[in-house]
């Protein structure tokens, strides 16, 4: 993919925004054949996150808020929705991705999910599982990670831009 494709595939990005997507330094690295996901956080707003991804031949991103963490967590375990590891209650925060509208009322509009915090959650894919005599292969297991990986990060970018969502209205 391209900067200006991933710039342009963001689906709740405030029209009214003039500012571009800061990309990374290392962008034109990026083996997109190789990743399910690219995340990374803009260095001049830490609460700031991105999210692209590939489906269907296009691009498909989305803008993230980090939400602080909460200290009264200290000793629980907390799992990510895309990569289905439990992590640290440090390592696994809440972000939340507001919904395109038109209409000022509905800006406030929000999805949340549970994401690694350092967006990291490709290594914890691929990393090799311990192994028990009833498992599949290791390969296909990394395989099947990967895919549910991808398919939940399209799924939730999708339904982040869904627009025919319901809606309560005052009558």
């Amino acid at each position: 993919m391209t900067r200006e494709e991933v710039r342009g595939a963001f689906v709740n990005r405030d029209p009214a925004e003039k500012k571009s997507v800061r990309l990374p330094v290392w962008f034109d690295d990026v083996r997109w054949h190789r990743i399910e996901y690219l995340g990374w956080r803009d260095l001049r707003a830490p609460k700031l996150a991105y999210l692209v991804t590939e489906a269907d031949g296009q691009a498909l991103g989305m803008l993230l808020r980090q939400a602080p963490n909460e200290a009264a967590l200290g000793s629980r375990a907390v799992m990510c929705d895309l990569c289905r590891s439990s992590r640290r209650f440090n390592e696994v925060s809440l972000f939340t991705a507001r919904r395109p509208s038109r209409d000022k009322r509905e800006r406030l509009n929000a999805l949340g999910l549970l994401l690694c915090t350092d967006l990291d959650c490709a290594v914890r894919v691929n990393a090799k599982p311990i192994r028990q005599g009833f498992d599949l292969p290791v390969d296909d297991h990394i395989e099947a990670r990967r895919e549910g990986l991808r398919s939940r990060t399209i799924a939730f970018i999708r339904s982040v831009s869904d627009t025919e969502r319901t809606t309560r209205h005052r009558r």
